[in-house]
């Protein structure tokens, strides 16, 4: 064989190997290549008006297979209480998509609160690297206090899944002392929220005498953890905890008595007002 075959033949064996060795990189960098994700918006603050709040992931290349990204919530706002989110634990990004997002819906509810937080974190996958994994939401309450021209209660209670509570103020209540339930009473405040927290307010130009506040469990399938925080006249941050088993979906907890007279709010006859002395009674019917 002459010279210029053989240096043909090893001119063509080298470029033929180059050629494999560069289709052999490009493939295996096209199937394993892992995309960055980036928050956009790292920190958002919102007003508290039933507006939503989005948090968005990029990509920095299409997603050459379907991306679930995982995420854990914290902060001080109560998940399906003060907000209510599209998913409680992780997003997906379809294949060939750039991005995904996370929608949360605020409750504008009428209890008097400081700002609350949602913090959300992702956690990284096999297919995916976070350059930034953290966001922070800062809701803003829109609702002044009302303790100046009463005693204003509000009801929050513990995260889960959702429930409904409603939350009402009576006087003129009938109790049998016998079976330690109601038999009447006249409302004269109430609030009612398919979603979110309740607040009621017993005026100071209301008729002196005897009141009640009434928690009722609407709607649920579980056992739910609740407070009591009233505020007024010469009351601040009086507070009582109790809960509803899920058995007792439909019923209605009343407590008291609370005396009012004037702009004076007291535990029966006692001259200070605490919470924790309020009898409980059931009562199982519809508040109107």
């Amino acid at each position: 064989m002459k010279k210029t075959e053989l240096l043909l033949l090893g001119l063509f064996a080298i470029l033929s190997a180059a050629i494999w060795v560069s289709c052999k990189k490009d493939s295996g960098s096209s199937g394993s290549k892992t995309p960055s994700a980036s928050i956009k918006d790292t920190s958002q603050t919102i007003n508290e008006n039933g507006t939503t709040a989005i948090i968005t992931v990029n990509l920095s290349a299409a997603a050459s297979q379907a991306l679930k990204l995982n995420f854990t919530l914290s902060g001080t706002a109560i998940l399906n209480g003060d907000y209510e989110s599209d998913s409680a634990s992780s997003i997906t990004i379809p294949a060939g998509g750039t991005s995904g997002r996370l929608t949360f819906t605020i409750y504008d509810d009428p209890v008097t609160e400081p700002s609350k937080t949602i913090h959300v974190k992702f956690s990284s996958t096999g297919n995916v690297t976070f350059t930034n994994s953290e966001a922070t939401i800062t809701i803003q309450d829109n609702d002044p206090t009302r303790a100046a021209t009463g005693l204003q209660t509000d009801l929050t209670w513990d995260a889960g899944s959702l429930v409904d509570l409603d939350m009402a103020a009576a006087n003129n209540v009938v109790i049998d002392t016998v079976q330690q339930i109601v038999k009447s009473f006249n409302l004269v405040d109430s609030s009612v929220n398919d979603k979110g927290f309740e607040s009621v307010l017993i005026k100071n130009s209301n008729p002196d005498g005897k009141y009640y506040l009434i928690v009722v469990y609407q709607a649920g399938n579980r056992a739910v953890n609740f407070t009591l925080t009233s505020n007024g006249p010469n009351v601040s941050n009086a507070s009582f905890p109790d809960m509803f088993a899920a058995s007792e979906l439909g019923s209605a907890f009343f407590y008291g008595p609370i005396n009012k007279a004037g702009s004076t709010y007291s535990r029966q006859s006692g001259a200070s007002f605490n919470l924790s002395q309020m009898k409980r009674y059931v009562y199982r019917g519809k508040i109107k």
